[in-house]
């Protein structure tokens, strides 16, 4: 069984102020040859490399990676390459390993060690004094002094199962959006590429005079929360999630039909809410084709689309939507030789844009795991 054993901070790291620079007396050059600044939350400020005075130059051998952490946030994180801070306050720590033997593994092991010691902390009161702090590491049974092939092999082990994650996570990923889009796989046909291709003629439409337009129920979320949860979506003008904050048990009454376009009133969130829903506010408006048999999913996604794109930019929070305003406004649809609108090509265009979603989230998932494998061969080495 392994042994473990307490150490102070201080004992295994030195402490060390990490100057940093003037973000409004300095000019940041933007090059390759570079480096990168780190902020208070010991992530890039930004994904480019720049070129400051040397003396604010942080140097690091990547190969003995250091521990960073601010006191102004309690943010913690490994550094394995020479960098510039922004900030020019005292707040921005390093803690260099005492001992020499490390690697990349090791500095793993005790950053989430010390992960978990920051994260029980308040840092407007408690993270003055990190190096008194006490971390609890294996131990050599033999010699009593720390474990490294313990927890070199501890990574090691999580690294592969890692891959192994993610690697169901793709598998059971593609399963799912195929389940929800009705595919059976992403694959372009021949029909994808000429929809993808093909440019239709478009011609301007009032929403009013295409769509029934309703203002939502309003739920205040007091109200939600004493409700239980249940299979109807409690929708807000929130971004991500498909517009859905929550499932719950809604009385009839307050319930909207589904199989309509949503339009969150005051962000201009528009999604496609394919079942009946619960909303947060009245303000919000459900659009409903009027040509029942074209309320088809397919057809109602690009109903969104198109409705995103005349309307996200011309309405705020400032100056929201109403079903007064709605009154006024146009979209432009595809039509067809006939003038008619193409319900035909819209259907083939948003499958075809689902295949190259899907497959993008594939390949997308593919390049995560050969760059964890990659990552994983490099600190091996």
């Amino acid at each position: 069984m392994t042994e473990f054993k307490e150490f102070k901070i201080a004992d295994l790291f030195t402490k060390r102020t990490v100057k940093g620079f003037s973000k409004v007396k300095e000019k940041v050059i933007y090059t390759k040859d570079g480096y990168h600044v780190f902020g208070q939350n010991i992530k890039y400020q930004f994904p480019q490399k720049v070129l400051l005075d040397s003396k604010f130059l942080f140097e690091v051998n990547p190969n003995k990676p250091i521990i960073g952490y601010a006191s102004s946030t309690g943010s913690v994180g490994m550094i394995s390459e020479s960098f510039y801070r922004s900030g020019n306050n005292g707040a921005f720590q390093a803690l260099i390993p005492k001992f020499d033997n490390y690697n990349y593994r090791h500095m793993l092991y005790l950053l989430t060690c010390l992960r978990k010691l920051f994260s029980s902390k308040n840092y407007t009161t408690n993270i003055n004094n990190v190096p008194e702090w006490i971390v609890t590491l294996p131990i050599a049974s033999i010699t009593g002094k720390i474990d490294f092939q313990y927890m070199e092999d501890r990574v090691k082990a999580l690294e592969q199962d890692r891959v192994k994650a993610l690697e169901q996570d793709r598998v059971k990923a593609l399963e799912n959006y195929l389940t929800v889009t009705g595919l059976d796989d992403y694959e372009l046909t021949d029909s994808d590429r000429n929809a993808l291709s093909y440019k239709p003629k478009f011609k301007d439409y009032k929403i009013w005079n295409i769509f029934q337009v309703v203002n939502t129920h309003s739920i205040s979320k007091s109200q939600v929360e004493k409700l239980p949860e249940g299979n109807t979506p409690y929708l807000t003008a929130a971004e991500g999630n498909n517009a859905v904050f929550s499932y719950i048990n809604c009385p009839e009454d307050w319930i909207d039909e589904g199989n309509c376009a949503f339009i969150g009133g005051k962000t201009m969130v528009v999604t496609y809410q394919e079942k009946d829903f619960c909303s947060n506010d009245s303000h919000n408006l459900a659009l409903y084709f009027k040509q029942d048999k074209y309320r088809t999913p397919l057809i109602q996604q690009y109903f969104v689309g198109a409705i995103r794109k005349a309307l996200s930019q011309k309405y705020s929070w400032g100056d929201s939507i109403s079903k007064t305003k709605i009154k006024k406004d146009t979209i432009s649809l595809p039509v067809n030789n006939q003038g008619n609108i193409d319900f035909q090509y819209m259907e083939s265009y948003i499958k075809a844009i689902q295949k190259l979603t899907i497959k993008n989230v594939v390949e997308y998932k593919n390049k995560v795991i050969g760059k964890t494998k990659e990552v994983i061969k490099i600190k091996k080495s």
